[in-house]
């Protein structure tokens, strides 16, 4: 093999680092950049030399995927959202799983591939050393292509039925597997140090992950995103934000608010879901919880009148009051957590905790916006005049500004 006076090299930083703690701890397997020799920098290069828009986040939404967008996998240390993940490659989208020992296995059994130990010594080393088994290529896969041998450390190997292995080190003991996902493509490394940077300076391993570079972004134009080991994977295909909280029940609330429903069906479907919010969240919270309290945010609530709900189901339209103040509750939940309140807050400890946190004049003015328009609305639902409507718009308003200062808040 050509290579073969460099993978001496290879072997030698390999034997070297694996006898130097220190040096092994200098940085996380799977970098993207830092040039480590556990790094994937040049595989970052590579991908950039083909014009791939290359993402590289610290905390992975799937709802943000596009099914002309391509995913890297690496050595995944938490559960992979096997629903989200299937729906993206059903859709037409691309993605490599490379994992020997990580946390992919449940993932990979939706596809009926199992991993597993190589069961035998491998008939080919890297110069003699049985950590690094060199697997051959099998067929003329566009992952092959000139790719004479790929040389692996410590793999794992991985079976399908059906499937037939790419590289493999043994009969039917597949290092790559590919297949078919409805629209999309999936591809399984049981090895992600083929990856790194030391076993790059390999011609046959650069050529392949090249190859993978290509197959994976081939004709698409959209980004290439690499989810390194302790990169948490959230969200729902489709959907982007599930992750976050209050995203189900805004989006329960907006359905609510296109159907063409009696105002009173409306209403009667808020009242549940504001219910079932209560009984949760008393049930759930501390009880020190500030909805505990008459007073919330610096104003009492307001007391019920006959004539006020009257007034309410005789309006025509649609009328969201209710679905706002199932919102309002939770939102005023989730801006005490995010602010570390742990009992009973005003308005102006509110503000002083914004401020002290260092958020911005114009944010901390928005919230106090947000929750005196709230509270305005709240108060005058059982007031002794009929209650103002609340519409679409400023429903929707209102719910936008909420969710944005929460974001601003997990800053």
């Amino acid at each position: 093999m050509k290579a073969a006076p460099i993978a001496g090299l290879v072997s030698l930083a390999l034997a070297l680092t694996a006898a130097s703690p220190g040096v092994a701890l200098a940085q996380a397997d799977f970098e993207t950049s830092g040039d480590a020799w556990n790094s994937v920098s040049q595989l970052m290069r590579i991908a950039e030399e083909r014009g791939r828009t290359v993402e590289i986040p610290e905390r992975f939404d799937v709802g943000t995927l596009d099914p002309s967008d391509s995913l890297l996998i690496l050595s995944p240390s938490r559960e992979l959202p096997g629903a989200g993940l299937t729906a993206f490659l059903r859709d037409g989208g691309r993605a490599c799983v490379a994992d020997d020992f990580g946390e992919a296995d449940t993932f990979l059994a939706l596809f009926s591939i199992a991993r597993a130990l190589p069961s035998a010594p491998s008939s080919m080393l890297l110069r003699g050393n049985d950590r690094l088994p060199v697997a051959r290529p099998i067929g003329t896969h566009e992952l092959a292509r000139g790719v004479n041998a790929l040389v692996t450390n410590h793999p794992a190997v991985v079976r399908h039925r059906e499937l037939a292995p790419i590289f493999e080190l043994g009969d039917g003991e597949a290092i790559v597997l590919a297949g078919a996902v409805g629209e999309g493509r999936l591809v399984v490394l049981a090895d992600p140090s083929v990856l790194i940077d030391n076993m790059m300076a390999l011609n046959d391993n650069r050529r392949f992950a090249e190859n993978l570079v290509d197959y994976l972004g081939r004709d698409r134009p959209g980004r290439l995103v690499v989810v390194r080991p302790d990169v948490a994977i959230v969200g729902r295909y489709g959907e982007p934000g599930a992750d976050r909280p209050l995203h189900d029940l805004r989006a329960l609330l907006e359905r609510l608010s296109r159907l063409d429903v009696p105002p009173l069906a409306l209403r009667i479907a808020s009242l549940a879901l504001a219910a079932i919010a209560v009984i949760l969240a008393l049930g759930a919270l501390p009880r020190r919880s500030p909805y505990r309290s008459a007073r919330m945010f610096a104003r009492e609530a307001a007391h019920g009148g006959f004539v006020g709900r009257v007034g309410f189901f005789a309006r025509p339209g649609v009328d969201l009051s209710q679905p706002l103040m199932v919102y309002k509750f939770e939102v005023e939940a989730e801006i005490l957590r995010r602010l570390s309140f742990s009992g009973t807050a005003l308005l102006r400890d509110v503000l002083t905790a914004m401020r002290a946190a260092g958020h911005a004049e114009p944010d901390i003015a928005d919230m106090q916006r947000l929750l005196l328009s709230l509270d305005r609305l709240h108060a005058a639902q059982d007031g002794p005049t009929s209650p103002p409507t609340v519409g679409e718009r400023q429903f929707r308003e209102l719910v936008r500004l909420g969710d944005a200062l929460l974001e601003k808040l997990a800053r």
